[in-house]
């Protein structure tokens, strides 16, 4: 039985290694995703390439590691139930074909990027010690949040998250001290030692606490929940759909190669390439003054089929962006200034869709200001309800 003084060294050293090594992987990966993306802009003829890029990520996973294929719900699988360690090239895999996605402008996200990377760079380093399983469970939640924190730059919101949509019984959150600090670290590593830059969101001005302001966030908050909703409604159809070997897509590389080149026609002729990529552009825009509903229904066509197609990234960055152009659209209509309701509307979406409402209610304050956590609160809470309860790794 190892003592109390061994157990603490050794969680020190295994915390020390999870925060630099995720926060420089992170820095490392965000700094290749604005070279992609600069690419990408530079050369917009990118876009025909997708569906060829489509078919090597397809083959990756399915020749080089068939393991890593489930993503991050092979990580969830690990953390409820420990067995085997995570694949060596999970982290690689998902880091290169991420950056393939974007490569040819795919409408994906960063998220299952950052979680998967943190999620097998931790269990890596755990791996010496043979932790018994308890430990190893927490140790893949430090990477999780070590990953977000890192990537997305709100370690507290990172914190959160990780124990939350993990969504397991009682009892997980006394986790949430050594999870904040692999969050903490990793985010500082990135920042401080390798030159990680993170958008800058804070609202310039922050709003005042009114019985309006939290009616219309409520009504906000329910809209958000029902985009929300649709979306899972998507997932889960898409999830339901497997190539048969017959019909016209009898194989994943034949479902790839054809969303990829409907994706790119719906680019190139529709001069859509606004809408490629994160977005965070539009976010930014949509803070700044109102944009039609069109621009978030635009965005959710380009990543539904991006990511029902299988295009490797994630779909919390293009959510956000979603969340933030229909809060702005609708805060025109409301008492709300255009910002907060983009505000909202950022967190909003991505609280229901990803059945994570105090993680939402966390990043709002970190992002925007604390002084809009009340609203957000609410926002992310009926969002979450209206949603189903049910997140995006649950649909």
């Amino acid at each position: 039985m190892p003592s109390a003084a061994s157990i603490q060294l050794r969680w020190l050293t295994l915390l020390a290694g999870v925060c630099f090594v995720v926060g420089a992987a992170g820095a490392g990966f965000l700094h290749a995703l604005a070279w992609v993306g600069r690419t990408f802009e530079a050369h917009l003829w990118l876009v025909w390439t997708l569906p060829f890029l489509g078919l090597a990520m397809t083959w990756v996973y399915a020749r080089l590691t068939p393991g890593s294929a489930g993503g991050v719900r092979t990580l969830l699988g690990q953390i409820r139930q420990p067995g085997d360690p995570l694949p060596l090239a999970m982290g690689p895999a998902i880091i290169a074909t991420t950056l393939l996605s974007h490569l040819g402008g795919a409408s994906v996200g960063r998220e299952g990027t950052a979680l998967q990377m943190g999620g097998a760079l931790a269990d890596r380093l755990g791996g010496p010690w043979r932790l018994p399983d308890e430990e190893r469970r927490t140790l893949l939640l430090c990477g999780v949040s070590a990953g977000f924190g890192a990537v997305f730059g709100t370690p507290f919101a990172a914190a959160v998250f990780a124990l939350e949509f993990v969504r397991l019984t009682a009892g997980w959150w006394y986790r949430l001290p050594l999870c904040l600090l692999a969050s903490l670290g990793a985010d500082a590593v990135g920042r401080h030692l390798f030159g990680s830059v993170h958008t800058d969101f804070r609202l310039i001005l922050p709003p005042d606490l009114t019985v309006a302001g939290f009616l219309w966030s409520a009504a906000l908050g329910i809209t958000f929940g029902l985009v929300a909703r649709t979306y899972l409604t998507f997932v889960t159809f898409n999830r339901s759909w497997r190539p048969t070997g017959q019909g016209p897509l009898p194989t994943p590389y034949h479902a790839i190669f054809a969303v990829g080149l409907l994706y790119a026609g719906l680019v190139w002729f529709g001069q859509l390439t606004p809408f490629t990529g994160l977005g965070i552009d539009l976010a930014q825009d949509a803070a700044n003054y109102p944009v039609s509903p069109l621009v978030a229904a635009l965005k959710f066509l380009l990543t539904a089929l991006c990511i029902g197609a299988g295009f490797r990234g994630g779909e919390v960055t293009p959510l956000f962006v979603i969340g933030a152009c229909l809060g702005s659209g609708l805060a025109d209509l409301t008492a709300l200034p255009v910002a907060v309701g983009a505000a909202l509307g950022f967190v909003g979406v991505f609280a229901g869709a990803g059945a994570v409402p105090l993680a939402g209610t966390v990043m709002a304050c970190e992002l925007f200001d604390p002084q809009l956590t009340p609203y957000a609160a609410v926002a992310c809470a009926l969002s979450w309800l209206v949603a189903g309860r049910r997140g995006l790794y649950s649909a």
